[in-house]
């Protein structure tokens, strides 16, 4: 059966922007979901860019202290062999590219791009290039009257399937991923039950 067999690294990035082009990576953290089955950790770590390029609005929301980032994050190389070595550990070593999901993927997998292409390493190798992403799940749902909101964000998102974080979590990598997986599990068994 299709869906038995699906893998999903829930992807969630902290950045210094909006620009992948331009702003720093920061932070990185990946949960694996397996509908049905599994929502656990695979990866989390900070990204200490050579030149970490940052603006305050960015800043001010992810409340990132930059000395951790320099005191604790890995360089590019070092994230991608992290990240790749924590895949084989969890996935096998002769996995294949595995999908994204992410609350506006092409905003982290944009990001997940730069990171690959400043350790000079092919994204393709480790993810699938077409990304699923939960604002559009969660717009499609409030569009069908079934999830009440006016706007697809990851609040109301956590909000609609009793998956909330702390104030001090939201924005944060980790906490926000791990909380994307378990909001897209509690979709999952809601519909997909549904006969």
């Amino acid at each position: 059966m299709f869906r038995d067999k699906q893998q999903y690294i829930v992807l969630d990035v902290e950045t210094g922007g909006l620009d992948p082009q331009e702003h720093s990576i920061l932070e990185i953290s990946g949960i694996l979901w397996e509908p049905g089955k599994t929502v656990s950790p695979v990866f989390d770590c900070y990204i200490k860019e050579d030149n970490i390029v940052t603006v305050p609005r960015a800043m001010e929301i992810n409340q990132i202290d930059l000395k951790d980032v320099r005191e604790a994050g890995k360089s590019p190389k070092q994230a991608i062999k992290y990240i790749k070595n924590r895949l084989d550990d969890v996935l096998g070593a002769d996995r294949r590219p595995v999908k994204i999901l992410a609350h506006n993927a092409s905003f982290d997998y944009g990001f997940l791009n730069r990171l690959y292409n400043l350790a000079g390493e092919k994204i393709y190798k480790d993810f699938y290039g077409r990304t699923i992403d939960s604002a559009s799940i969660l717009e499609f749902l409030m569009l069908a009257n079934h999830i009440k909101g006016n706007r697809a964000s990851a609040d109301v998102l956590f909000e609609s399937t009793n998956n909330q974080i702390k104030d001090n979590e939201r924005h944060r990598s980790y906490y926000d991923a791990l909380a994307t997986a378990k909001s897209m599990e509690t979709l999952f068994n809601v519909y997909s039950n549904e006969g």
